[in-house]
């Protein structure tokens, strides 16, 4: 779930299952057409030791006990006609129902992150943080450095990692390497677990490890080790949702029944990460008997070349599902470009969205496009793109917009991701919230939501997590009009309150919900009973 760089901001923005895309993979899809197309004979996801048919009572054990409430199971495990093995439905699941909720076996802060100054014990970004005397992990307090956690860790690197004379210390290349050390540090037992998972096998460098290894010792047993748990948590990790008001690092781990989840670019589940970094999993719409329980490893608005690029190299497969067929992506348009012929009104895309050398098309005049040309002008878009000062929401460079308007629709997965920050932006940044936005601001932020909750509506995802958030900030333009002209908030206020109790459903328990969520179901969605003035006062706190 790393990430692409013709898309839209050098850094990652949860948003549940859909992630908005980072300036990381601006090449990946102007190269897509280098890269070797599918064949039929390859499955969607390389099989590992994930490929008995059924799960083991030995593994069902394993898996069971990282589970909080294994009394009834709604799932089994089972071979998947994507590869490997996958969950399935044993029962009808409702949407809403949770499946299951799974601890982690292992978590971390995210290996990008290690240039940050964080605490390696309880993660929290501060500058007060300092080097452990004795083994140099970064820690922030003496409660961190005397904590059972640190103490292990420490120990271990102490008596096992020994500088090579004239190295020195590294404390960054620990914190990049300390997942692996809390691999190296569980018991036998848990270590086993391991082996049910499946594995990466392609064989790629650790660059991490061999920094490691040119600054410290390390046994031949633990490289091994290390090199075993990078094809594990390489395709089975998953990134931890974050809350920027809590200041920590962003963390990833990895959650041994949720690693049995299968993609698909139109999940049926969403992840739900507590404060304890527990993971939820939720139906988000109805799952029927033997259907497969899938979720998206990717963000849910990236267009079809861009989520397959990005699937082949990070998880070695090419998505060939239903939506990754349809070259409109049910009738949303993620991936069109304007017709190159400038006569035409009509749009561009792939004939055959399934092989990246096939040609695009024009919907009106017929015109053909060979891919070659397609990549160089995703490549320019991934240059206009980069050259945006997405912090500045209301001054987007209005040239770089219309060079962007001369090549994309603005149905394009570029538009929407720009709609998308912006209606997570307007409002809810420093300087500029709700209560200061002039009255054409606040009609952009409602009409952004409702652009965007259809193009979510229209790829059938269900109740995803960006949905509620979308519903969310749509409540949040509304309450704010009715706050402004109490006698609008009748014709208001059936929408106020279906928009935050929708979201509040949906969010509710995650870490990365918004801080007022449940203030404002309590306040301004349906059954509260208090009168109309009272309900708004705390949107004037």
């Amino acid at each position: 779930m790393e990430q692409m760089r013709f898309i839209i901001s050098s850094g990652y923005f949860h948003i549940g299952s859909c992630t908005s895309m980072s300036a990381g993979l601006a090449a990946s899809v102007s190269r897509g057409a280098l890269l070797d197309p599918p064949c039929l004979a390859v499955f969607q996801h390389s099989i590992g030791s994930r490929d008995m048919a059924h799960s083991t009572a030995e593994e069902t054990a394993l898996l069971t006990e990282y589970l909080e409430d294994s009394a009834q199971t709604v799932w089994t495990i089972k071979q998947s006609a994507l590869g490997g093995r996958g969950l399935f439905a044993s029962q009808p699941i409702k949407n809403g129902t949770l499946i299951f909720k799974n601890n982690p076996l292992v978590t971390a802060a995210r290996a990008d992150r290690a240039g940050d100054t964080y605490c390696c014990v309880c993660y929290k970004n501060r500058d007060t943080c300092y080097n452990c005397d004795k083994c140099f992990l970064a820690i922030c307090s003496e409660e961190c450095k005397l904590s059972s956690e640190h103490e292990a860790e420490c120990t271990f690197i102490i008596n096992n990692w020994k500088p090579k004379s004239g190295s020195g210390k590294h404390s960054e290349v620990l914190k990049i390497m300390q997942i692996y050390l809390r691999f190296l540090l569980l018991t036998d037992k848990q270590k086993k677990l391991l082996s049910v998972l499946q594995k990466s096998t392609s064989d790629t460098k650790i660059p991490e490890l061999d920094t490691l290894c040119s600054r410290y010792e390390i046994p031949n047993d633990q490289i091994s080790f290390i090199k075993f748990v990078h094809s594990v948590i390489k395709i089975n990790s998953f990134r931890i949702a974050s809350n920027p008001d809590k200041k920590k690092v962003p963390l990833r781990g990895l959650y041994p029944l949720s690693a049995f989840l299968n993609h698909c670019c139109v999940p049926n589940t969403r992840n739900v990460f507590d404060n304890d970094y527990s993971m939820a999993v939720y139906a988000t719409k109805d799952i029927s008997v033997g259907e497969e329980i899938v979720t998206c490893y990717t963000g849910i608005l990236w267009c079809t070349p861009a989520r397959r690029c990005q699937l082949y190299k990070t998880k070695q497969f090419w998505c060939m599902c239903e939506r990754c067929k349809d070259n409109t992506e049910m009738g949303t348009k993620l991936s069109a470009l304007k017709c190159f012929n400038k006569e035409c009104v009509g749009i561009l895309l792939p004939m055959s969205p399934l092989d990246q050398r096939a040609e695009w098309s024009c919907d009106n005049c017929g015109t053909k496009v060979v891919p070659e040309e397609i990549n160089a002008i995703q490549s320019i878009l991934g240059s206009l793109v980069g050259s945006l000062d997405l912090d500045d929401q209301f001054r987007l460079e209005p040239a770089i917009l219309a060079r962007l308007a001369n090549f994309i629709p603005y149905t394009n997965h570029i538009f929407i991701d720009l709609r998308l920050r912006l209606v997570l932006k307007i409002g809810f940044t420093q300087g500029l919230k709700l209560n200061e936005l002039s009255e054409s601001r606040l009609a952009l932020k409602e009409s952004l939501c409702r652009g965007t909750l259809r193009t979510v509506a229209a790829l059938g995802v269900g109740d995803a997590h960006l949905r509620g958030l979308l519903l969310y900030h749509l409540h949040a333009a509304l309450a704010e009009r009715a706050r402004r002209l109490p006698d609008l908030y009748e014709e208001l206020k059936s929408e106020i309150e279906s928009t935050i109790e929708q979201a509040y459903y949906i969010l509710q328990g995650d870490i990365s919900a918004p801080p007022d969520l449940e203030l404002r179901r309590r306040y301004l969605g349906p059954g509260c009973d208090k009168p109309q003035e009272e309900r708004f006062f705390i949107l004037d706190a």
